[in-house]
């Protein structure tokens, strides 16, 4: 007799953990469908904020480098990299630009500036205004090893991924650092 019972009791939470299961099943499946409406309407949103963030942002096909005066002192050189917006509309710049020196081959001439300072405010170019940072390195004898001098300077403006060459001669010893942008032409 006992040996029926125990028979019955394994087959009822046999039956009973079978519905669980099922029960679950359908409940997981529930709950990744909620899981998959949330992503879902979480992607939608996502590009919707960014491409009004990019609206009113600069991009590189809209600006022109050049590089500004030299100023020297003690053992320091202290060159403005100027952009200039040569679009039709007032864009929006923040941040550092990414800069490395190019040589004749377009190959990379040392290693990319590095930071200097905290990142300022954003920066509003009109059309035909510009913007600037400021490139820092060591004077040339001053003990730092110096590179190659550069036949363009390339630039990747900030929140860009492609980026603008132009023809300028710079040199950097002991490494250079970039400042954030500013507004106007005379750098930081």
């Amino acid at each position: 007799m006992r040996k029926i019972l125990a028979g019955i009791s394994i087959s009822a939470l046999l039956v009973t953990g079978a519905a669980a299961c099922s029960s679950g099943a359908s409940n997981a499946s529930s709950s990744k469908d909620t899981t998959t409406t949330a992503k879902s309407s979480a992607s939608t949103t996502t590009p919707a904020s960014s491409s009004t963030v990019s609206s009113t942002h600069c991009t590189t096909d809209q600006l022109k480098g050049t590089l500004g005066e030299t100023q020297s002192g003690a053992g320091q050189r202290y060159t403005a990299l100027v952009l200039t917006n040569t679009g039709t509309k007032a864009c929006d710049l923040r941040g550092f630009p990414g800069v490395s020196l190019d040589d004749a081959n377009g190959k990379q001439i040392g290693q990319p500036a590095s930071r200097e300072g905290t990142e300022g405010a954003t920066v509003t170019i009109q059309p035909g205004g510009t913007a600037s940072a400021t490139l820092h390195t060591s004077a040339a004898g001053m003990g730092a090893p110096c590179d190659a001098t550069s036949i363009h300077v390339r630039v990747y403006p900030p929140d860009n991924t492609a980026s603008l060459a132009f023809p300028a001669a710079y040199s950097a010893c002991g490494g250079f650092q970039v400042t954030t942008l500013v507004a106007g032409s005379a750098g930081n």
